[in-house]
């Protein structure tokens, strides 16, 4: 039966095995589960020759002993790695997102604080000069009306107000 290709299985890059392991990981791992299986592996081996009975147990006694305990701890050492490293990743991760989304919305307050100075400036601006031009329009139909009028206009001008 042929494969589908990957492109008909939309999930393949969702699913992992428990193995698949990141390169720059292994290293970590195989150090804890070394560290994790040593220490297990010695403290079975530990106990039961602490617990023997009178004569002590001969070396060969001994070796098989280490090399069963050993055996026994794999299983028990394997999933504790994984679940010790990857897991730490994932809180250090999430740690990590949370603090750059954090830092991101600060970021973003400041720079709408900044736009909304901007915006502020800019509204200011615009109603400054459109008091301005009224002030000259009424001004100058003030200006006009005294020449049809025949009157002398002596009123300054809206700038010479405005600066003194």
């Amino acid at each position: 039966m042929a494969r589908e290709p990957a492109a008909a299985r939309p999930d393949v890059d969702a699913t992992r095995s428990l193995f698949d392991v990141v390169a720059r990981r292994s290293g970590r791992i195989l150090l804890t589960f070394y560290g994790i299986w040593a220490a297990l592996a010695g403290l079975l081996t530990y106990a039961r020759f602490a617990t023997a009975e009178d004569p002590p147990l001969a070396w060969p006694e001994i070796a098989i002993i280490g090399t069963v305990s050993a055996a026994i701890t794999v299983g028990i050492a394997l999933p504790v790695t994984i679940g010790l490293v990857e897991g730490t990743y994932m809180v250090l991760a999430e740690l990590r997102k949370r603090f750059y989304r954090a830092e991101g919305r600060e970021e973003g307050r400041e720079e709408g604080r900044e736009e909304g100075r901007e915006e502020g400036r800019e509204e200011g601006l615009e109603e400054g000069r459109k008091e301005r031009d009224r002030l000259w329009r009424e001004w100058n139909q003030r200006r006009v009306q005294a020449e049809r009028d025949g009157v002398a206009f002596d009123e300054p001008t809206p700038d010479a107000t405005a600066n003194g």
